[in-house]
């Protein structure tokens, strides 16, 4: 007759239960730490990108602000020194902006706008050259 039991004395065909859990809880251990590992790596590449992010931007505010500031001295210098031309150049912005508005609000594209562009590029173009 053959046996019904195995060498470890449970029955035939009977796993080993005891190492089979044992395995199980070491693989979802292992699984865990991955994750965690995982997650940490993840966290320290986002507050790295947010600190090169805040660092890019802080930079970039800084020269503005200190270009703002250069071409903002410049035109008070050069207002000072050339009241006159710097009064009708303002003027003419003025007007230039003032036919615009009024061709926006009769709606469409009609002979105030084909005048009023050419004027503020004009103007802008002259403005340009005398604040050099």
């Amino acid at each position: 007759m053959e046996s019904t039991r195995n060498d470890a004395g449970q029955p035939a065909g009977a796993k080993n239960i005891t190492s089979e859990g044992a395995a199980a809880r070491s693989i979802g251990s292992d699984v865990s730490n991955m994750a965690a590992s995982a997650t940490q790596r993840a966290r320290e590449g986002v507050q790295t990108a947010y600190e090169e992010t805040k660092q890019v931007v802080t930079d970039a505010y800084e020269k503005t602000t200190e270009t703002l500031s250069n071409t903002y001295d410049q035109a008070m210098i050069y207002g000072k020194s050339n009241p006159g031309k710097l009064t009708l150049i303002a003027f003419g912005a003025g007007i230039g902006f003032g036919v615009l508005l009024a061709s926006g609000l009769t709606g469409g594209r009609r002979r105030a706008s084909r005048i009023g562009e050419p004027i503020i590029a004009a103007l802008s173009q002259v403005a340009i050259e005398l604040l050099r």
